[in-house]
């Protein structure tokens, strides 16, 4: 312990953990360990922690360290994220039953697009990411839909700080381009894409809007690229159900009981699971 009462070992710890999420590219031990000024023995034992905490982890086979959707899913506790994520298995599990396919919900997080919600397809061939599943904002329907809930300020801003990297065969790469479709998607209120995080995944994307009509999160379906017209049939009623979950969570968040009001369900989805 210090002079000044902290625990020298925690915050040591704490200026790792903010120095590998305030990076564009994943550092290493040695990068870190220049940048703080500490031993690397220090940081390689801190890096050991964090990594069996599973709050980082090593970005494939390089020596680069990059936070967890662990770490994102602990700092949206109580926030509006995990509150939407909390009252939205209902509306999931209808749109399940609907079209068979993986629901989710996704909410942005920083320069990433983070699952706050998923409830699996029926078949027996799905795609499956699961709560926590982390993906750059820009890359797929869900992130497009998120993008064109910015402002123009915002999304040039974004646009103009990251790199657009091919993760799928159809990863939308050349910046031109990505402005036209987010502009496309906003103007008709929906996105689609097939392999553009994952190879031959499939998704379409619709927003979900707070009370000042901004977008607060994505609500998807998933599946396998050969469903995509099944999935592209069923858009309306994809709409739909974000309009009532949104409905419901501003009653929510407005009300004026708050958050005890989450054990209500609208009309006509207590039957939904």
């Amino acid at each position: 312990m210090t002079d000044d009462g902290l625990v020298q070992s925690v915050t040591r710890a704490f200026d790792v953990l903010f120095a590998i999420a305030g990076t564009d590219h994943p550092p290493s031990a040695k990068t870190l360990a220049t940048a703080l000024g500490l031993p690397r023995s220090t940081v390689h034992r801190i890096l050991n922690t964090l990594e069996a905490s599973g709050v980082v982890s090593r970005v494939g086979s390089s020596r680069g360290y990059a936070v967890t959707p662990k770490l994102v899913l602990a700092a949206t506790v109580n926030t509006q994220g995990a509150s939407l994520g909390s009252i939205a298995d209902p509306y999931l599990h209808r749109l399940v039953a609907m079209s068979e396919e993986t629901a989710s919900i996704h909410v942005r997080t920083g320069d990433h697009r983070t699952c706050v919600a998923e409830i699996q397809g029926l078949r027996g061939i799905r795609w499956v990411r699961g709560r926590g599943w982390s993906a750059p904002v820009w890359s797929g329907a869900v992130g497009r839909v998120l993008m064109a809930g910015m402002t123009e300020a915002e999304l040039e801003e974004l646009l103009s700080r990251i790199e657009l990297q091919p993760l799928a065969r159809n990863s939308v790469v050349d910046t031109a381009a990505m402005r036209r479709q987010v502009a496309r998607d906003r103007a008709r209120g929906w996105s689609v894409s097939e392999s553009e995080t994952i190879d031959g995944a499939a998704a379409v994307a619709v927003p979900l809007a707070g009370a000042d009509g901004s977008t607060i999160a994505a609500l998807g379906l998933y599946a396998p690229a050969d469903r995509l017209d099944h999935m592209l049939s069923l858009v309306d009623e994809v709409k739909n159900v974000a309009h009532e979950l949104g409905r419901h969570w501003i009653a929510i968040s407005t009300g004026p009981t708050g958050g005890a009001q989450a054990a209500s369900v609208p009309d006509g989805l207590q039957q939904a699971n």
